[in-house]
């Protein structure tokens, strides 16, 4: 009954940090991509949590599409910039799950990191399935980040969807293959 309890309690803790890591990969490749630190913000208590983006005095958030956009392509007016802002925090979060997972499975508590590896994915698939997909479909234009990505680039999009879904499958199901 504890490692029922620990490994709830440390999946509550893994998606905040996840949430945290993908903002943040938001946010470094903003930087990269040429928006200026002080007009991003990342806002962890908001629904969805997001980068905002500053236009003059007020911070806009990705809900208001069109001018979120708007601010966006002044800083960012190439195609490959945008994707590179919107899929950081894909990147971000993969490279975080990788490392983390291997570490715990290292230090034997592949439990964990199978559990880590599951988790994260079912919170992708989560998010793309019952909030991106249908909320673009119901607004008719993109409204999360893989239908940002897809509306940018539709073939990358799909690679970038299929390789962050098999590492998660391949990572759980290595760290459960390998206590079999």
């Amino acid at each position: 009954m504890i490692i029922f309890w620990q490994i709830f309690f440390a999946n509550i803790i893994l998606v905040f940090v996840l949430i945290g890591i993908h903002e943040v990969g938001h946010w470094v490749m903003g930087l990269i991509a040429g928006i200026p630190y002080r007009n991003m913000k990342i806002r962890m208590f908001t629904f969805p949590q997001q980068v905002f983006l500053r236009d003059e005095q007020d911070w806009v958030s990705v809900s208001n599409y069109e001018r979120y956009h708007s601010i966006l392509n002044k800083y960012v007016p190439t195609s490959k910039g945008k994707y590179l802002y919107v899929s950081g925090g894909f990147l971000f979060e993969t490279i975080f799950l990788v490392i983390c997972s291997l570490i715990l499975w290292k230090y034997d508590f592949w439990l964990y990191a199978a559990v880590a590896s599951g988790l994260s994915l079912m919170m992708f698939l989560v998010y793309l399935f019952a909030m991106d997909i249908p909320q673009s479909k119901s607004l008719k234009k993109p409204w999360g980040d893989t239908t940002i990505l897809f509306s940018l680039s539709q073939k990358p999009t799909i690679l970038v969807v299929s390789v962050m879904i098999l590492i998660r499958v391949v990572l759980a199901i290595l760290f459960l293959i390998e206590r079999t």
